[in-house]
């Protein structure tokens, strides 16, 4: 089966809104106009987009609904030569078809997002095709409640394998996990669809991610020049097993030098990290965090230190978002989280064909 990488986005969202995309070169910024700044050098895969993540998750704007006039939309169809991920136009699924995605955790401003692109694609696609009652296309959307339980996700993509979905759309917590079930899944004809973070197997049809490295260093680029090139930067990350969190890792301290970086595990709490981090090193001018979680236990630290550190993230819940517009971080990576689930859709259909 051949595979197929779809690129979604990331922008970043500062005073005002700063977005931009990475490729898998070196990034680089432009300068900014009316408060928007959107770099140029982008790969066959990445697009740009305004942040999704600063909506409230109960509400599903107009601009969310309408993937046509969606900017990331537009040039994956300008992009994906004769696979289009922006429309549902050519897509014939059988009816009852059964999408079952299984994702790090569903707990998350980003997860709730992704699950809200994933079921007005499935809306959509229901409504186009003419489906009701038993011929629906169906979608189930499970994860453990801890990004950090490899666990409990086996399980649960154990427990959906054996209901033989037309297809399963899966974000690895451990990208050296899931093998096995990804063989199960061949053996029985389950095309897979991974989104946001990869495994490292052959056995994947497509692949739906923001290119993570570019997004790290753009952000290494952003935070020395907020501490003005002086003194020390640390970074916290989430699980270090996770593809999204070590090429995060990997394209930040890659493009700047750094004095610690502590990963999630469940021993120590993030925020327990962060404080001791800032304790060791009293010259800690910058710190980044490589998701929601790890921002937030980042800037709890750094409030119970009383210092004044640049603090930069990636994702946009609401403690982030808050955190932007009093100062307290100055800015914050966002994905297109909506989109990625939109578009994974589309993706999981087209590897039913």
């Amino acid at each position: 089966m051949k595979k197929v990488l779809v690129g979604l986005l990331c922008c970043m969202l500062a005073a005002g809104v700063i977005s931009g995309c990475g490729s898998k070169e070196k990034p680089k910024s432009d300068k900014s106009q009316n408060h928007t700044e959107k770099t140029e050098e982008q790969s066959d895969t990445t697009s740009t987009e305004k942040p999704q993540e600063e909506k409230e998750p109960s509400k599903e704007p107009e601009e969310e609904k309408n993937m046509a006039n969606d900017l990331t939309m537009q040039v994956l169809k300008e992009q994906a030569g004769t696979r289009d991920y922006t429309s549902l136009e050519e897509l014939n699924p059988e009816p009852g078809s059964y999408i079952a995605v299984v994702v790090k955790n569903t707990k998350s401003s980003f997860w709730a997002s992704v699950k809200r692109g994933m079921d007005d694609a499935v809306k959509d696609l229901n409504q186009k095709m003419g489906y009701k009652g038993e011929d629906k296309i169906k979608i189930s959307f499970e994860g453990p409640s801890e990004e950090t339980d490899v666990e409990s996700q086996i399980n649960i993509i154990d427990a959906v394998l054996s209901e033989n979905p037309a297809v399963l759309c899966l974000a690895a917590i451990d990208m050296e996990s899931c093998e096995a079930q990804l063989e199960a899944a061949a053996e029985n004809d389950i095309p897979v669809v991974v989104l946001d973070s990869g495994v490292q197997s052959s056995l994947v049809n497509s692949v739906c991610a923001t290119d993570n490295y570019s997004m790290g260093a753009e952000a290494a680029n952003k935070l020395a020049e907020a501490i003005g090139g002086q003194g020390q930067v640390a970074v916290m990350t989430h699980v270090a097993a996770s593809q999204t969190s070590r090429d995060r890792e990997i394209g930040f301290t890659e493009t700047i030098e750094i004095v610690n970086v502590s990963h999630e595990n469940p021993e120590t709490s993030m925020t327990e990290m962060a404080e001791a981090v800032l304790k060791l090193y009293p010259d800690v001018k910058g710190y980044f965090g490589t998701n929601e979680h790890a921002t937030n236990a980042v800037l709890d630290a750094v409030s119970a230190s009383g210092r004044e550190i640049a603090v930069l993230g990636i994702d946009a819940g609401k403690k982030q978002i808050d955190a932007v517009k009093k100062g307290t971080e100055i800015g914050t990576f966002v994905q297109n989280s909506y989109g990625m689930g939109y578009a994974t859709v589309v993706a999981a259909m087209r590897a039913d064909l």
